[in-house]
């Protein structure tokens, strides 16, 4: 047995033409002519592949990031998320051939990440 397919059109039909009172012409042109809406495009696909991390921050480390991206919004930007953040910084500490050679720990690493950052 074939069943029959209800559509919000047959459903509801053309009572809010009624309600309305608009002109029965114009609601059938409406119901033969359907809107013809712009497609939205997929998103880009990345030109790299993206792979997923977790970075663990204290809350002092979170909330710099948090005061960034709220002060690109209040300054007349948009709102920079928290990982745009630190992709960017990542991608400019790629530039700056940082030297981590013989690091022990990460207050090592910290020392020389201030040293190039004041180079």
């Amino acid at each position: 047995m074939k069943r029959a397919s209800i559509t919000e059109e047959l459903a509801y039909g053309n009572a809010l033409e009624r309600l309305t009172g608009a002109d029965k012409r114009v609601a059938a042109q409406r119901r033969r002519q359907p809107e013809t809406r712009p497609r939205r495009q997929p998103p880009a696909p990345p030109s790299t592949t993206m792979i997923k991390l977790s970075v663990f921050l204290n809350r002092e480390e979170d909330s710099y990031l948090e005061s960034l991206s709220s002060t690109a919004k209040f300054s007349g930007g948009k709102k920079i998320s928290k990982t745009r953040l630190i992709e960017a910084m990542v991608r400019a500490f790629r530039h700056s051939n940082l030297d981590v050679q013989g690091v022990r720990t990460g207050e090592e690493l910290y020392k020389r990440v201030i040293a190039q950052l004041r180079k």
